[in-house]
């Protein structure tokens, strides 16, 4: 064959994790926006903490199959094996402290029906809730204090560039998605 089997496989290795984790992200995060004070730090606060300790485990389990190259069930039972069923909550607190940060940056700024008000919205929030992002990413990768990876923590680090416009176009889309099937239902 012209391509082979497992250079398709590793090309789309992690595809289902992200995509079930921006399912879930996408349909809760959107229909709560819908219901509660956007603008009320309790809620976007409660929104935060729930959509993470549901897709904080998929994020975790994500990491580590592609970081030890291990299918999602051995990374589940290896995470389990070591840590017990708090193992799946590796990395929560970072990853609710980004939610928390750009949440409060995008819905207290974003404007409905304007695209580049809020993509440059997005992009901010993604700017500066990152460093979270590379400190949730460390816990992921070595379970580490929160401390210690403050302590040793270079902004230099940071893969801002890339990581921020495919999040964004990645988010954006996102709503964008949501808005339109939620018209049409």
């Amino acid at each position: 064959p012209l391509i082979k089997k497992h250079i398709l496989n590793d090309l789309f290795k992690g595809s289902m994790h992200t995509i079930a984790t921006r399912c879930i992200t996408s349909g809760l995060y959107f229909s709560f926006i819908d219901h509660y004070d956007s603008r009320n730090k309790v809620d976007i606060a409660l929104i935060s903490a729930l959509v993470c300790s549901i897709t904080n485990p998929l994020q975790l389990i994500k990491f580590h199959s592609w970081y030890h190259n291990t299918t999602s069930s051995t990374t589940i039972k290896m995470i389990y094996q070591s840590f017990g069923i708090r193992g799946f909550a590796i990395g929560a607190i970072p990853l609710i402290g980004r939610d928390f940060i750009f949440n409060y940056i995008y819905l207290s700024h974003k404007k409905k029906d304007d695209h580049f008000n809020n993509l440059l919205t997005i992009s901010g929030a993604l700017v500066i809730s990152s460093p979270l992002n590379l400190i949730k990413n460390k816990k992921y990768a070595t379970n580490e204090t929160l401390i210690s990876i403050i302590k040793n923590f270079k902004f230099k680090q940071l893969g801002t560039g890339m990581m921020i416009c495919r999040s964004c176009l990645s988010f954006y889309g996102s709503q964008l998605i949501y808005d339109h099937f939620k018209q049409i239902i």
